[in-house]
């Protein structure tokens, strides 16, 4: 096996292996419910990858990120705390639980042993959720700077991708075989998820991507220009495509990803001037095809009428419901505090307060912002571990930004990460793109990005000592 941090050396097993299953979660990852059968592939194929990773994993190859893996250890014994049966004694203790026990005195079935959370199946579904980004983090961990970085285009290309297929669903049979969750956003663009604003937060995270990928062109002076030129006319398209997805949270996340992009890039230094032929000829066709992809997302925008996002961030119907939903959580808090009512029962915790005048024909299937519900599902507990989670970050983010040199390959690839990991977390204010498989497999990857800067100096000390 390679030695970690060794450059320009042919990709190691777990690269290959982690590339093949970020594959595997974009075909099937794309939705949050329990009841997709694609999970039934994924969930197995994920605690797979968790094995095979373990079976390489090393000490040294947590250097640098311990304090990582611990706040995702303590979120994994959470959620399995959440799922044990207790006894009867210490349940009907549990704040919040006053109609649950009454409707058990009137069964028959106030002695039984029950979990924390009173949606029991949700909540094993969130635990064995944990299991796809676990495998990510393992196989990703063994990963040299390298490999690393090598997975960047993999994932412009994989996030690309889905936004190739939600034009495609716009421009087609809203019902069609394109659209692959039975329930979906029909008629919007939603690529391969089923919620048109995570589709939409991932396009949004593809620019300070593509910021730090055009920051690490290496080789001629023309080939530097051609990836430069690439990743322009792919932000560039990648604005449209947010636009027909309709998402309003998009919208936003898409201006915070073009901030962080600029700030992001640096022009490549190490060029080197080799001209063969006519230079401007060699890259003619790149700025071509770009422009011509522009113009042709452009006009079938404007054809389709489907920039939708700009007329729903101003539909004040939607935005006064949320803020209801968003009071009544708060309530909910307090209801079940200290403890929660327990993870994945978010549902079930809402219909039991739900007022009458909001009773519809439809359910509230999420608080639609993701703090909150984390709040009201994990109580206390859950709001130290973000609480702790942000700080954190914060003091990370103010390394790699304020101290560390920016010229380094690792730190414009960690300050990528940061930007993609805020947009995730500003977008879940209003939503929830962290329930998805391919969000929650690309966010432990970024964390990896993020921590990277400082692991490397953590491993580089480590070999010294065992004299690698």
């Amino acid at each position: 096996m390679a030695k970690t941090g060794q450059s320009a050396s042919k990709p190691v097993a777990q690269f290959w292996l982690l590339a093949a299953f970020l594959i595997v979660v974009f075909m099937t990852g794309g939705a949050s419910r329990i009841d997709v059968q694609s999970l039934t592939i994924l969930r197995p194929f994920s605690v797979l990858m968790c094995a095979i990773a373990m079976m390489s994993l090393r000490t040294h190859h947590l250097e640098g990120r311990r304090s990582l893996f611990a706040a995702f250890a303590i979120a994994l014994v959470l959620a399995l705390a959440h799922v044990l049966p207790l006894p009867p004694s210490i349940w009907q203790a549990l704040p919040g639980r006053g109609e649950l026990i009454a409707v058990d005195s009137l069964t028959g079935l106030k002695d039984q042993w029950r979990p924390l959370t009173i949606a029991p199946a949700n909540g094993w579904h969130a635990f064995a959720s944990l299991f796809t980004p676990l495998a990510v983090l393992l196989l990703g961990v063994q990963l040299g700077r390298e490999d690393l970085r090598r997975l960047l285009p993999l994932v412009i290309v994989l996030g690309a991708v889905s936004g190739l297929v939600g034009l495609l669903q716009v421009i087609s049979d809203p019902q069609g075989p394109l659209y692959f969750y039975r329930i979906t956003n029909n008629g919007s663009a939603v690529g391969l998820f089923s919620n048109r604003n995570h589709a939409a937060t991932l396009l949004a995270c593809l620019f300070p991507l593509l910021a730090v990928y055009a920051s690490m062109a290496t080789g001629t002076e023309d080939q530097i220009r051609a990836r430069q030129l690439l990743s322009a006319s792919v932000a560039i398209v990648l604005v449209p495509l947010i636009l027909v997805t309709g998402s309003r949270s998009g919208l936003i996340s898409s201006v915070l990803g073009l901030v962080a992009a600029s700030l992001i890039y640096r022009r490549p230094a190490d060029g080197r001037k080799v001209r063969r032929g006519d230079a401007r000829k060699s890259i003619g066709a790149v700025p071509i095809l770009g422009g011509i992809a522009v113009i042709s997302l452009g006009f079938l925008t404007f054809f389709f009428s489907r920039a939708v996002a700009i007329e729903r961030l101003f539909d004040e119907t939607a935005n006064v419901s949320r803020i209801d939903y968003w009071a009544l959580s708060v309530d909910m808090f307090w209801k079940y505090f200290p403890w929660g009512s327990g993870s994945g029962s978010f549902v079930e915790a809402f219909l039991i307060v739900e007022p009458a005048n909001q009773l519809a024909a439809v359910y509230v299937n999420r608080a639609h912002n993701d703090w909150i519900e984390t709040a009201v599902t994990f109580g206390l507990p859950g709001l130290l571990l973000l609480s702790c989670s942000v700080v954190m970050f914060a003091v990370q983010g103010y390394k790699i930004w304020a101290v560390a040199d920016g010229s380094k390959r690792s730190v414009a690839l960690a300050r990528a990460a940061s930007a993609t990991i805020l947009i995730v977390a500003i977008a879940s204010l209003s939503d929830y793109p962290l329930r998805t498989p391919i969000m929650m497999s690309l966010f432990a990857l970024w964390l990896l990005w993020f921590s990277n800067a400082r692991s490397e100096h953590d491993q580089m000390s480590y070999r010294q000592e065992r004299g690698a």
